[in-house]
Order: C-alpha cells, then structure tokens, then sequence
C-alpha cells in the first residue's frame, strides 16, 4: 500500500514540475515576442529573439524531423516513467518533470510557431530559451542521480 502511495506521489510531482515550467517557459516567449523588438542588455547577457528550427543550440536547423526526433526522445522519457514509476524517487521525478518540461515546451514551438524562440545569449554562447536550460540542467542532474546510484549500489 505504501508503494503506490509513493508511486501516486511521484507522479504528481512530475506532472506538477511538468506544467509549471513549461507555463514559465511559455510566458516568457510570449512577452519577449510581444515586447523586445531589438537585442536589449549589456556585453554579458543579453535579449535577443532568434527563431530556431534546430535542435539545441541551432544544430541541425531546417530539418523537419527534428520534430520526429523531439517526439521520439519525449516518448522513450514517458515510456520510461510509465514502466520504471515505483523505481523514481522523488528527486528522481522532480528531474524527469524538469526535462520532459522542456521538451514539451519546446515542441509546443514547433507546433504553434514552426521554430522554438530563442532569446537568452550570455556572452558568446548560442542564444536558447529557458525550455533548453530545463533539458541541459536536467540531463545533468539525472546523470548525477545515476552516478551515485550506482556507486551506492556497488558499496554493498
């Protein structure tokens, strides 16, 4: 009984995680595209709108299948919740939120858009969106998450 507590848990904070940033993502695109029509800010960073039809960072641009892709890659995550959602933890949930938010709000872009708004550029990095950031800081988190699953697992 305490198993599918924890499971029902889980899955609500991933779709919580889920929702809430991609509202956040969504708004900001939003008011960039409604209100800077020029690049605004200093030398470090910057606002700058540029419609992106690549993957991140502008890989790949123009490529229709780059939709295909997006869905595929947000299939496997969700097929993986589906199957693995009595093994996620809360940590665990809260990072699969974070990716699958970026994801989604980004192919909600190409959906409605046909290009992702890009508008963040620090420094001489490529410009992304904070859709993009949910996905790197995410990857990056599950990556950690894993590390040291694994090791713990190998200490007994």
């Amino acid at each position: 009984m305490e198993r599918s507590i924890l499971k029902n848990k889980v899955l609500k904070v991933i779709i919580i995680i889920t929702l809430i940033l991609i509202i956040i993502d969504q708004t900001s695109k939003f008011l960039v595209t409604q209100y800077i029509r020029e690049p605004v800010g200093g030398s470090i960073v910057t606002l700058e709108i540029v419609n992106n039809t690549g993957m991140a960072l502008g890989f790949n641009s123009g490529n229709v299948k780059n939709i295909i892709i997006t869905l595929f890659v947000l299939m496997l995550i969700i097929h993986f919740i589906r199957t693995q959602l009595e093994r996620i933890d809360i940590k665990t949930g809260i990072t699969l939120g974070i990716i699958l938010a970026g994801g989604i709000s980004n192919l909600i872009d190409r959906i409605t858009r046909g290009a992702i708004v890009d508008f963040i550029k620090i420094y001489k990095f490529p410009i992304f969106n904070l859709a993009d950031s949910y996905v790197f800081i995410g990857w990056i988190l599950l990556i950690i998450f894993l590390i040291r699953y694994w090791k713990n697992k190998e200490a007994f």
